[in-house]
């Protein structure tokens, strides 16, 4: 029972992140074009523009694989075989786990300050900004995901499903 439980929040907590997850994209999209432009003549653009668009998309996808693995085991866990039991809770520990560090290491300023430190302060720069403060609330829920995922699978072993 508890471990559904756990499994219900993941829910939740993954609904919250992809919420945020689309408000950042949605928001970065604004500045695409601006960006694509400056791409073609400073390799560094390029280069930025290319991992903004894998960092948010990793975050995204585990945090979307994580709402749909955790409607699985919520909903027909014990039905789909001991494998999956024992085994689907660590590898999306792992996988959440890896997702963060990607964008962690690439949306975090020097020294671990969170994204919203590193704010611009230019006109018409307000929807990047909030783009930050998402993706920061984005790592948060994929760390909160991280610690869930780790609690599911030590109880999937203990309660034994």
């Amino acid at each position: 029972m508890l471990l559904k439980l756990i499994h219900l929040g993941q829910i939740v907590i993954a609904a919250y992140g992809a919420m945020q997850c689309q408000a950042a994209i949605t928001k970065l999209l604004e500045y695409e074009d601006a960006t694509k432009k400056l791409a073609k003549i400073s390799s560094e653009a390029e280069r930025q523009l290319h991992k903004t668009r894998t960092t948010q998309a990793a975050g995204a996808i585990a945090i979307l694989v994580s709402f749909a693995v955790s409607v699985l085991l919520t909903t027909a866990g014990a039905s789909r075989g001991m494998l999956v039991r024992y085994l689907a809770s660590p590898v999306m520990a792992l996988a959440v786990f890896a997702a963060r560090a990607y964008l962690q290491d690439f949306w975090m300023g020097k020294g671990g300050k969170p994204v919203t430190a590193s704010k611009i302060p230019l006109p018409k720069m307000e929807g990047y900004n909030e783009a930050l403060e998402r993706t920061q609330k984005s790592l948060e829920v994929l760390g909160w995901l991280t610690i869930s995922w780790a609690a599911s699978s030590v109880l999937a072993f203990i309660e034994g499903y």
